[in-house]
Order: C-alpha cells, then sequence, then structure tokens
C-alpha cells in the first residue's frame, strides 16, 4: 500500500513543536493509522460487520503503545478501562478514538463517530475513580497509577476519520484533549492538534468501525 502525507489546510502552530511538548512525535502517531487501515483491509464480507473497525482499533491501540515505549520510554497503562500508552513524566496519556468528518479540521467541531462509555466521560471531566489503594507490581513496560496521579492524569486521543477519494483513501487526524461529553460525545475540547492527512491507497469493503471503546469489569486483587 503506499502512503502518503498532505499537509493540513490550516496549520497555524508547528505541530511537531506541539506534539513534542507533549513527548510524542507525529513519527509515532502515523503509524498507528497506517496499521489500523491495513488491519482493517484483512476482514472480509464474511467477517461479522464491525470487524474491520475493530481491528483497526487494537492495531490504533498496539501501534500508539509500542511506539512510545521503545522510543520514547513511555508505559502501557489500562485506566478505568481505557486502553492507553502513558507519559509518567508528563502525567499525560493517549488513547484512540474514530471521529467524525469534521475530524483535523479547525474551523469546524468535531466528535466521535460512535457514542463512547462512560470512562470517556469521567476523562473529559478529569474526574478518575481511584480504582484501588495499593497498586499491584506491573510489568517493566506497565504502568499503574496511585490517587494522585490519576487526579493529575491529561488524556489525549488520537482521533482520526478515514475518507474514500478516488481509490484511495485519506486519513484525517488530530491529536486532542476532550474537555466535555455529553451523552457519550464529546462536545467540547480544551486543545486540539490537527495533523497531516495520511493518504493510502487502495478500496476495500466498507465494514462499519467498531466501539473503540470496551467496558469491560475487571476485578483488582
Amino acid at each position: 500500500m503506499a502512503l502518503s502525507l498532505v499537509a493540513p489546510a490550516s496549520e497555524p502552530d508547528d505541530v511537531h513543536a506541539q506534539l513534542a511538548a507533549l513527548g510524542t512525535k507525529l513519527d509515532y502517531l502515523h503509524p498507528a493509522l497506517h496499521a489500523g487501515e491495513a488491519a482493517r483491509r484483512t476482514a472480509s464480507l464474511n467477517h461479522p460487520a464491525n470487524a474491520a473497525g475493530t481491528r483497526a482499533y487494537q492495531e490504533h491501540v498496539r501501534v500508539v503503545r509500542e511506539e512510545h515505549i521503545r522510543q520514547a520510554g513511555w508505559k502501557r497503562l489500562l485506566h478505568d478501562h481505557l486502553e492507553l500508552a502513558y507519559n509518567p513524566e508528563k502525567a499525560l496519556a493517549i488513547g484512540v478514538m474514530i471521529g467524525d468528518a469534521a475530524t483535523g479540521n479547525l474551523s469546524l467541531h468535531p466528535t466521535n463517530l460512535h457514542k463512547r462509555g462512560a470512562a470517556t466521560a469521567r476523562a473529559a471531566d478529569n474526574n478518575s475513580v481511584q480504582l484501588e489503594l495499593f497498586p499491584a507490581p506491573t510489568e517493566p513496560d506497565e504502568a499503574r497509577l496511585g490517587g494522585e496521579e490519576e487526579s493529575a492524569l491529561q488524556i489525549w486521543f488520537l482521533v482520526s476519520y478515514r475518507v474514500q477519494v478516488e481509490g484511495a483513501v485519506r486519513i484525517h487526524s488530530e491529536l486532542s484533549l476532550p474537555g466535555k461529553v455529553e451523552r457519550g460525545f464529546v462536545v467540547e475540547w480544551k486543545r486540539r492538534i490537527p495533523l497531516p492527512v495520511l493518504e493510502m491507497d487502495g478500496i476495500e469493503p466498507l465494514d462499519e468501525d467498531g466501539s473503540g471503546e470496551i467496558d469491560i469489569p475487571i476485578d483488582f486483587r
């Protein structure tokens, strides 16, 4: 699959500088979008209807984590059922989200394409729930947060939206910090960093994206 970048129509600030201030790079984010698009193309019409979107979501999470862990020393974090990459130096984390057609355009007001669970609303409100008083031992690349760390945590999302254009797929994206969620949809962003458009050739059968967030009760011992 051929890959190319298209500069955003409006870039009021330097994207690379904004990302660097958060401890990340475009080189860590775009590979996740590329991997997700490649993964969704492995789903056939005989798979469940949401298989393509679910596979894309899984690869988005995996590659965002792997790139930041390997290249920037971040940690893997499962926080309030959200699958995240965590920067312990800056007390922030990055998750993934499928956006709507306004994604990546600063003149518009995007939101998530599919309804999110309560965990996203809690993240937006910065009203994290302390899940355990004494964090259990973790793997070398895994993090567990205590009460003070949870309350200070900022959760950003790599928001993406794919468009089929003349035999190619364009993925519009941004790294953004939600400020308010109502009825499962982001209605206010505290900050948005539009990213260059990622373009890939080839078209695969359309399948609906998965929810992007799975709330599974976890028994912390």
